[in-house]
């Protein structure tokens, strides 16, 4: 136990210098008397409509986990559903070890059930698979519709197909799911050993997820109303990033956004530094680079720092939500509750 837990600081760690060799490079790089100067002359009105399109896009993304919970029987209100975002939002933003939003959002909702704890968090992770699912598909169809007139993303276009065709697959082996499990003896594996690597209880919470997914083949217009929802809030993202982009004064055209914010959310979403600081900073300024916005990385920087500043109005919030009496639990209890969500 104490060298898992020794495992997980390093993994830590390693994340936390990542993050600052990251930024040390984007600091050296950025010419602060111009990024001060941008901000100086943003358009802040701007901004203010980007942050009350961002706070649609919760709305949306919390009506999305409800219906998705809602078809495993597990039923949230709406408001209290929001009330877990929000938390989530600010975990994802300030967890400075290994409780993310998603983890939190999991063992607050699979605490509102006493038989569907493990169909709950893989619920939760679900609804974060059909947000990045979409992200993929906008970038596919703006690289596509766009290659004629601008092929600076050609390269990335084979890349996001792949994925999409693994996540297609993906679908397709868990709805035949009756089908692929005839010629799976999974007790049968187990006597051979072929699961010895795993913990036993891994193995029957393997099986549950799948059920679960599985579950939605009795729910397709749920399945695919999220799935629509995803796709609509991802395309707001979008316009967010055209209102940072206009306020800031970019001069590239209005499709850019539609390819540039999908590719740099899915970075910054990747677990590969503390709330993706620096690889974030980093995927913008290149995807923005693409678009000739070369030497002005001031500009780019100042851009992913309009977009952090609003995802804190949405972390605030969700701060307040914490700590309201009756939600409150402290960091120690969530990073406790959520190593015993697999139990």
């Amino acid at each position: 136990m104490a060298t898992n837990k020794f495992k997980k600081n390093i993994f830590i760690y390693a994340k936390f210098i990542l993050a600052a060799v990251l930024l040390t490079f984007i600091f050296l790089k950025v010419d602060f008397t111009q990024f001060v100067q941008k901000l100086k002359l943003m358009n802040w009105w701007y901004f203010l409509l980007a942050l009350s399109l961002h706070w649609i896009v919760v709305l949306i993304g919390t009506h999305r986990l409800q219906i998705l919970l809602h078809a495993q029987k597990v039923s949230l209100g709406f408001w209290l559903t929001f009330k877990y975002n929000c938390i989530g939002y600010f975990f994802n933003l300030f967890s400075l070890g290994s409780t993310g939003g998603d983890v939190v959002k999991s063992y607050y909702v699979s605490r509102e059930t006493d038989t569907k704890k493990t169909e709950s968090v893989t619920i939760v992770f679900l609804d974060r698979i059909m947000g990045m699912t979409a992200v993929l598909i906008i970038a596919a169809c703006a690289i596509l519709a766009t290659m004629w007139k601008d092929d600076s993303f050609r390269s990335l276009l084979s890349a996001v197909l792949l994925l999409l065709f693994g996540t297609a697959a993906a679908v397709c082996v868990i709805f035949t799911k009756n089908w692929w499990t005839k010629y799976i003896k999974f007790s049968t594996l187990q006597k051979t050993g072929v699961f010895i690597m795993l913990v036993n209880k891994i193995q029957a919470i393997f099986l549950r997820i799948i059920d679960a997914l599985h579950n939605y083949k009795e729910h397709k217009w749920t399945a695919v109303i999220a799935m629509l929802e995803s796709i609509f809030l991802q395309l707001i993202m979008c316009v967010i990033g055209w209102c940072f982009g206009t306020g800031l004064g970019f001069d590239i055209p209005f499709y850019a956004y539609f390819i540039v914010f999908p590719i740099g959310t899915l970075i910054l979403s990747l677990p590969i530094s503390p709330s993706g600081l620096g690889t974030g900073e980093l995927s913008f300024i290149w995807c923005f680079s693409r678009f000739g916005i070369k030497e002005d990385t001031g500009l780019a920087f100042a851009f992913t720092l309009l977009l952090r500043l609003s995802m804190l109005s949405l972390s605030s919030v969700g701060f307040i939500m914490w700590m309201l009496p009756g939600t409150h639990i402290t960091r120690k209890e969530l990073e406790e509750g959520g190593e015993m969500l697999d139990t």
